[in-house]
């Protein structure tokens, strides 16, 4: 059984408000009854939901499917074209001043965190720059929105009209339904894993923004992953990804525990940031703006 919310907590957090009915028509019923199926207590269950703020829609999944139909549907392309070595973006002058400005102001922390987990500072503000811009950009939607709205829209026929086709084949029909059921497994699996890391931190889960696909905090952990790499950098019981010892800890957690150390070659490196975000591209940025910064910290200095 997950460690649930108390009651208590519940009723503390939310001013002791009685459940609003979401404003929109959607019937949260069959979500509801999975989460409690899997163990979520009731009441926790149905005072989040109760949340305001949330409201169904079908859009994030119809584009998600609409981008994969189209990819089905496309001509193989004659030519590949060379996949960049890496995004330019990020090792311009502006982003890299902007990460070696944030390694000096952090740097003794920093150094304590490689002293514990073997990730060299420039690796980890690397990581920052890229996911959120140093903790600048975060999402705009709560992530438990996304999620939940995902999760609750498994059928295409929900959305069939937003795909732009006015019929499909039967085998396209048969491809669509299974793909379509498959991510809103994934976004509910996500959605259960936010819930939990949320109950765990006495947070309300509906004000957590994230990215249109539920990553949050400024290290942008998917909710599974923040359960099971996520610490409490600075010790005071309990962990919040938006802050910045817990997120620092939390993303060299992950990459020792994947079998990072300083010293590997950069092809190993590079699988093991991949990890982190499932792209060659991204992991080959994240490299070369730590490369980068090792050079301009050895030019000037680290502090």
């Amino acid at each position: 059984m997950r460690r649930q919310l108390s009651i208590f907590f519940l009723i503390l957090f939310w001013g002791g408000a009685a459940l609003v009915q979401a404003a929109d028509s959607h019937n949260w019923d069959g979500l509801k009854g999975r989460l409690v199926a899997d163990g979520f207590n009731r009441e926790y269950v149905d005072t989040v939901f109760s949340a305001s703020s949330l409201e169904y829609s079908s859009s994030l999944m119809a584009r998600k499917m609409r981008v994969l139909l189209k990819r089905r549907f496309e001509p193989p392309a004659k030519k590949v074209a060379r996949e960049k070595e890496f995004d330019e973006r990020y090792v311009g002058p502006i982003m890299l001043a902007g990460g070696y400005s944030y390694l000096r102001e952090h740097y003794e922390l920093l150094q304590n965190i490689d002293k514990r987990y073997g990730v060299a500072p420039s690796v980890l503000v690397a990581l920052l720059l890229v996911e959120t811009k140093l903790g600048f950009t975060l999402g705009d939607v709560p992530a438990f929105n996304n999620l939940a709205n995902m999760a609750a829209s498994s059928d295409p026929m929900i959305f069939f009209d937003e795909l732009g086709y006015e019929k499909l084949e039967e085998k396209d029909m048969v491809w669509l339904k299974k793909r379509t059921k498959k991510k809103a497994d994934w976004a509910y699996k996500e959605l259960s894993a936010l819930l939990t890391f949320s109950s765990q931190n006495s947070i309300v889960p509906t004000e957590i923004p994230g990215s249109p696909y539920g990553a949050f905090g400024i290290c942008q952990f998917m909710p599974s992953t923040a359960v099971h790499y996520a610490v409490d950098g600075d010790g005071d019981g309990r962990i919040d990804l938006f802050g910045r010892d817990d997120a620092l800890f939390s993303m060299a957690n992950f990459l020792k525990r994947h079998g990072w150390n300083n010293s590997l070659s950069k092809d190993k490196k590079l699988k093991i940031i991949y990890r982190y975000n499932h792209s060659m591209v991204y992991a080959r940025t994240i490299y070369e703006v730590s490369r980068q910064l090792e050079k301009i910290s050895s030019t000037f200095g680290p502090d």
